[in-house]
């Protein structure tokens, strides 16, 4: 009869623990950012609840790339209480649609291993039409000019203040006005190259007035070759 009592109260407790558990809730697993121009760091806050009835334990918060920062309000939320995990992501390097991670790791029972999942659409307020220069075949003596535009994508008129590089024989002629909202406007560069270069792979800076994107970054490539009379 003792036997029978001990068993039955070792039940109770066994079964009185196995329910004790921390669990974690939250209100979305998903969320969209929008459409940010490029450059802007956006800021969503989650929020986390402990739903069991022992202490929740947030451990590693991962994010899948270095754009994306993490700072939770507590790392150990008692049963019915909620904290808030503020998740960042920076656009700067970033052009299109992005789509990223959040992994919480924690002592929950129901799920240890929570992963949150973002996206967003990132447009650049300066947009160049082609991207990049492309210098093929240009020759020793000779000037090669390209014509690259520039469209301004912002809210406010965009002014290109100047430029530098290291390339030698390259000039750049920029917009003497501002370019309005929504408008294009043309960028010259002229190529007089000094020496052959098998593989040309530079690049020019030029100075805006955008206070996100204060500097552009126009990549050069092609190739450098002998004068040849035709």
């Amino acid at each position: 009869m003792i036997t029978r009592f001990v068993s039955v109260a070792l039940l109770s407790l066994l079964t009185a623990t196995a329910g004790a558990q921390p669990k974690i809730g939250y209100a979305e697993k998903k969320f969209d950012l929008g459409t940010i121009y490029r450059g802007e760091v956006i800021e969503h806050t989650l929020t986390l609840k402990n739903t069991g009835t022992e202490l929740l334990s947030l451990g590693s918060i991962d994010a899948s790339c270095g754009c994306t920062g993490t700072i939770a309000s507590n790392k150990e939320i008692r049963p019915g209480e909620t904290g808030t995990l503020a998740i960042t992501f920076n656009s700067r390097n970033f052009s299109g649609t992005v789509h990223k991670t959040v992994t919480i790791n924690s002592n929950a029972a129901n799920e240890p291993r929570v992963v949150i999942e973002f996206t967003a659409n990132v447009i650049d307020e300066i947009l160049t039409t082609p991207a990049h220069f492309w210098f093929k075949d240009a020759e020793i003596g000779r000037k090669t000019r390209l014509i690259l535009t520039v469209k301004n994508n912002g809210k406010e008129p965009l002014r290109l203040t100047g430029w530098h590089s290291q390339l030698t024989g390259l000039v750049l002629t920029l917009p003497s006005s501002p370019i309005e909202p929504g408008k294009a406007a043309e960028l010259y560069a002229d190529f007089t190259p000094d020496k052959t270069v098998p593989i040309l792979s530079d690049g020019v800076f030029v100075a805006t007035s955008n206070l996100r994107q204060l500097e552009l970054f126009l990549p050069v490539y092609g190739n450098v070759r002998e004068f040849k009379f035709e």
